[in-house]
């Protein structure tokens, strides 16, 4: 039992696919819209294998942990307030630019002598603000919120595989599997359902844990250049009397490739086997 628990694959895809989509497909028919939880349940499941799901001493991957369960409460709110303000996008902006300078804090104070260290921070910050404020504005089109936050999850979790960070790719892989499961549950469920509540914590953390795989590891920072791209391949336009999971596969169809160029890239700079 133990040599399970402790396998890479188990818990970073099979575990957090499992519980994802046995939630999925009970909170689907349960509570309808608060059925993302299910995604962030099977994360954190997979934190906890892969970290123990410690908080302190605070370390840069604790911090990300952390701003994942803030980001989740205030998913919860700006969902029971949908007719919000449009400035409050910029206030997700800087609030993601904000969680990116905590979490590098410590390169931020080592190095803040050198002008590439405040580049990457301000480069690093305006790639995770971006990300959170264009995928809010998907939270009512569940089918593109979902497939892209799933091909930027999946893009990130490889990419930081390849990138020698084994410990932020299992993270942000766990949350690809577990955006995949409620993809499926919500297929199956012949509904899909997104709202803040799934995006402004997924979001969060897959611009985290990308930015953090390029400054503690050694992922390209043009891989999160194609990555940034995927919000806007997820509006592509779509004939809207398609049946929905139609609609969710030419969504993957479009994706894949900005996914894939992401990974390919960073397998080209580290010089490993992709296999």
């Amino acid at each position: 039992m133990n040599e399970l628990l402790l396998n890479p694959l188990f818990q970073s895809a099979i575990a957090p696919f499992m519980v994802s989509l046995l939630l999925g497909l009970v909170l689907y028919r349960t509570v309808g819209f608060w059925a993302g939880i299910s995604v962030m349940a099977g994360f954190y499941l997979a934190a906890w294998l892969v970290t123990d799901l410690r908080f302190f001493p605070l370390t840069s991957t604790r911090k990300i942990l952390m701003l994942g369960l803030v980001a989740l409460a205030v998913g919860m709110v700006f969902d029971l307030y949908r007719k919000a303000p449009r400035w409050l996008l910029l206030l997700f902006f800087a609030a993601g630019f904000s969680a990116l300078v905590w979490v590098v804090w410590p390169v931020l104070m080592r190095k803040s002598d050198e002008w590439q260290t405040w580049l990457m921070v301000v480069a690093g910050g305006s790639y995770v603000g971006w990300l959170l404020t264009s995928f809010i504005t998907l939270r009512d089109k569940s089918d593109r919120a979902m497939t892209g936050l799933l091909a930027l999850a999946g893009g990130t979790g490889i990419s930081a595989l390849l990138g020698a960070s084994a410990l932020l790719g299992q993270l942000a892989s766990a949350m690809a599997a577990a955006m995949a499961a409620y993809l499926l549950a919500g297929l199956f469920s012949s509904r899909l359902n997104a709202g803040a509540l799934l995006v402004v914590p997924i979001a969060l953390l897959s611009g985290l844990l990308g930015v953090a795989a390029q400054v503690y590891a050694k992922l390209p920072w043009y891989t999160l250049l194609i990555l940034a791209v995927i919000p806007l391949v997820a509006r592509v336009p779509l004939p809207e009397e398609r049946p929905q999971w139609l609609k969710v596969v030419l969504l993957l169809f479009c994706l894949t490739p900005v996914a894939g160029g992401a990974i390919y890239v960073t397998w080209l700079e580290s010089g490993d086997p992709l296999f």
